[in-house]
Order: structure tokens, then sequence, then C-alpha cells
């Protein structure tokens, strides 16, 4: 299995944001909420006991806020409770704002081996906008740090599509991330829920989003300026140098089981898909005291079900779903239940099947979600 770890805090709630998270005020609440952690993961490894972890992963929120001790007291208990594989790839989320050399020593002692660097821009006025707590004098400090301490496996996250973002900034920013060196890239189209500040300026008129043409020729040339640079694009927002695409999130589009902890954390073991419920007392209340902390079941699939999940998350892979290893795993020939649907798209240039392999075309790509809302239905 892989496991996900929540870290709910962050220095200020972005704009544009709808994870859960809250600002952090006070040292001593994300004592309390490691401690928790801790008792969790003794729990949860008594649940499941023959467990082998092959990729941990601490998002959040900004985990980068966990002091040394902190973090080397989660990473030392999943260690000791669980069978840690000795190749396992142990990533961390971080925000530019919170890293410095020793923090960063800090990191690599506990057993960090990749770091997700939340850049989003490399234009001040843009992480402005978005409500950023770092400017790009930061961002670039931190990955000097990274390459002063022989780092190479860190991914930079980049955001496109912001309302008023010409083409020029957007490759600029694109360019910009390229020249630092990473392993991997990380590109979002932005997309908004009505209830951040951001999209709230949107309903209201105040801000205004790009139109969708546009939105697909940023990511259009972004595709083909990563190509030139040989990153491998291996999945729809996810680019990489051979051999460092980001193992645990490959667990996810791969349909496969993993835990996760921590509050709003969601698991999904045996076919059921479950969230510890975005309670932070309540988590840390239930925790100290040997109870149950709140969990909610979002789905229980059945076999079907199971298996509409698999193709939904594999067509998002760009080297798309072998056909006889999903036919071996669910015992359902894709090309002949969705006959119809995949004719549809695939005369429409969206969808392709080549080398035992039903894929989307990069054309495909940006229109993903209307043609998996038909697999779906």
């Amino acid at each position: 299995m892989g496991v996900y770890i929540h870290i709910p805090f962050c220095i200020k709630k972005c704009n544009y944001c709808d994870f859960f998270s809250i600002p952090y005020y006070d040292k001593s609440y994300l004592d309390k909420y490691t401690q928790a952690l801790l008792n969790e993961i003794k729990v949860r490894q008594q649940q499941m006991p023959t467990v082998q972890l092959e990729s941990i992963y601490l998002g959040g929120g900004t985990p980068s806020l966990l002091n040394g001790q902190e973090l080397k007291s989660i990473l030392q208990t999943i260690t000791h409770e669980f069978n840690l594989l000795p190749d396992a790839e142990i990533s961390l989320e971080a925000n530019p704002a919170t890293l410095d050399k020793i923090k960063l020593a800090q990191m690599e002692g506990a057993g960090i081996n990749r770091i997700s660097l939340g850049v989003q821009s490399f234009f001040d006025d843009e992480l402005a906008l978005l409500g950023r707590v770092h400017n790009a004098k930061a961002v670039l400090e931190t990955i000097e740090l990274f390459h002063t301490r022989g780092w190479k496996n860190f991914n930079l996250d980049l955001i496109y599509g912001l309302p008023g973002q010409s083409l020029d900034k957007w490759m600029q920013s694109l360019k910009q991330a390229v020249d630092c060196g990473p392993a991997h890239l990380s590109l979002y189209l932005l997309q908004l829920e009505e209830q951040t500040p951001m999209g709230k300026k949107v309903a209201g008129g105040r801000l205004k989003m790009l139109d969708e043409d546009d939105e697909w020729y940023m990511f259009d040339q972004a595709m083909e300026y990563l190509e030139g640079k040989e990153f491998e694009h291996y999945e729809i927002s996810n680019f990489c140098r051979p051999g460092y695409e980001c193992r645990h999130n490959l667990r996810y589009w791969q349909a496969e089981e993993y835990l996760g902890l921590g509050a709003g954390a969601v698991s999904f073991v045996n076919g059921s898909r479950c969230i510890n419920e975005p309670q932070l007392q309540q988590y840390i209340d239930a925790l100290s005291t040997g109870k149950q902390w709140p969990v909610k079941e979002l789905e229980n699939m059945s076999g079907r079900e199971l298996m509409i999940d698999a193709l939904i998350l594999g067509l998002r892979l760009c080297a798309g779903i072998d056909l006889n290893q999903f036919k071996h795993r669910f015992g359902v020939d894709i090309t002949s239940d969705y006959k119809e649907i995949i004719a549809y798209y695939r005369d429409r240039g969206l969808l392709n099947i080549a080398n035992g392999h039903l894929k989307f075309t990069k054309a495909g790509y940006f229109l993903s979600n209307q043609v998996l809302c038909q697999f779906m239905a």
C-alpha cells in the first residue's frame, strides 16, 4: 500500500484553495495533532498488521510547517509499526516560505526523499492574486538550497489559466521552472469552487476567467515545450524526467489501495472509500482518549463500480489502459462494453486504441472530463 498523511495547517489559506486546511496560529495545536497522528498510526497497524508500505506522502495544508522532531516522530512511528519497503518513496509537500537550510537538513534526516514545492507562478502579481505567502525570490532561493544540498528528486507545482494571465507570462513561468532543474512538474488548470475567495470574485463579476480556447492553447504550448525539453508526459497534468514519476500518485491512477491518516484524509481499502472527517478537534480529542475518531464511508463499491473507477482513473495516464490487463483484472472487455462511446470519441479525435491500449489523444487531454462523464454515465 501507499499511505497519505494529511497535515491541515497553513500560514494562510490561499484564495483558490478548497482543501481542508486551517490557519496556523498556535504551535501547541500542531504538537497535539502530531500526537493524535502517532496514535492513529498505531491503531491502523493493529487493524492491518501485514501491510507493506511502498510510498508515504505528506500533503496538506503545509506539511513543511512540521518541525524536525515532529516529522521524525511520524516517520519513525510508521517505520516501527508497518513494514516500510527499503526503496520506499517518501514525499512531502512544501511551501517555499517555510523552508530554509536547517529545515531541509531536518527533512533529510527524517527520511524524506522527494519534495513537491508549491510554486504556482514565478510572477509576484500572480502569486498575490492567488493569495500565496511567498514571492518569486523565495522560490529561487529555495531551489538554490535544493541544488546546494544535492537534491534531485523534487517537483514544482504550477497553475495556469489565471484571470488576466497571458500566454507569454505562462510560458515565462514554465521556462523558469524548467531552468530550475526539477525532476518532475505538475501543471494544473485553475478551477475554482464558488465558496473560495477567488470563486466569489468570479461569481460577482470582479474577476473574469479566461475562455476555454485560451486555456487549451496554454496547455498545448506547455506540452510541446516540455516534450522538447525531454520531459515525459505520463499523466494528464504531470510530466517528469525519465524514472521520476510520482510513485505514490501512480497508485491512485492505477486504482490501487491506499491508507489515509489524519483529519480529512481519504482511504481506499477493500473496495471502500472512507474519509477521516475534517473535524480537527474531534480527531485530536478521540485519539488522545483512545476512542474512535469520526470516519465516514464515502462509497462501498461493487465489482462493476470498481471497474468503472479503474477505467476513469486509468485513462488519466498518458499510456492509457492496457486492455488485456484490464480484462484479466475485471473480466470486462472495454472495447465491447463501451463500443459506442469509444467509436464516438475516436471519430472526433479524442480517444485512440494503439498497441493494445485505450488512451486519450493529445487533443483529448483537455476535454477528458466530458469524455469520462460518458463512461461514468
